[in-house]
């Protein structure tokens, strides 16, 4: 039975209003590396990402920057979703990804109806669009240490605990990250030396989250 409990940004609306949506909705997987958004794209559809992990980047002199990532329960694109313009950056799926797709009229249709789900989705388009300024003004100031705690971070949302194993090489990390692999590599060495992290192989384990989240915030 789908409920809001499984969609915390879906409590405002009704049971019928919640069936209706998730009946107008198609789920497509994608693999690791698949292209989700396309850079340039139609804003045309409402899309939540209900498994796995992807990085957005921004394309420009015909070089990818990461400047986020999404992961499970986030929207992608919500921000560019209700007006007629291309999207301006794209969605790559850096993990096994599930993506639910909104019918986007009747997704207008219960904002206008239903005034405390509208005002919710307000708040977290306000949440997206500062997140994402932060990430651009931090963005040419972060170097390797800053971008590798953040992604790190990440998994750690999109798995639920500090133990895991990690689902990507190293030099699939670099290329995420826009570093060379032997600076995620000597990144992640002294984040072990530091007691930050126990790392064997894609065997992680986070021992100082707080100290990760300073030098995300800061490096």
């Amino acid at each position: 039975m789908i409920t809001t409990n499984n969609y915390p940004w879906a409590t405002h609306l009704k049971e019928l209003e919640l069936d209706k949506l998730m009946g107008s909705s198609v789920v497509l997987d994608y693999e690791k590396s698949d292209v989700i958004i396309k850079q340039g794209s139609l804003a045309s559809q409402i899309m939540v990402l209900e498994e796995g992990m992807v990085k957005l980047n921004f394309r420009e002199s015909g070089k990818d920057t990461t400047f986020g990532f999404g992961i499970k329960g986030d929207f992608i694109g919500l921000m560019c979703s209700f007006v007629e313009k291309r999207l301006d950056f794209s969605a790559v799926a850096i993990t096994p990804c599930r993506i639910r797709i909104f019918d986007r009229v009747v997704f207008e249709k219960l904002i206008e109806q239903n005034g405390k789900f509208a005002l919710n989705i307000v708040s977290m388009m306000s949440h997206m669009i500062n997140e994402t300024c932060h990430n651009f003004i931090t963005l040419k100031h972060r170097n390797a240490g800053g971008s590798l705690a953040t992604l790190l971070l990440n998994l750690i949302r999109v798995f639920g605990e500090h133990q895991l194993i990690i689902p990507f090489t190293r030099e699939e990390m670099a290329h995420t990250l826009g570093y060379s692999k032997e600076s995620i590599i000597n990144t992640l060495s002294d984040f072990q030396k530091d007691n930050i992290i126990s790392v064997s192989g894609k065997n992680l384990e986070i021992l100082d989250k707080k100290a990760l989240e300073t030098i995300a915030e800061k490096g």
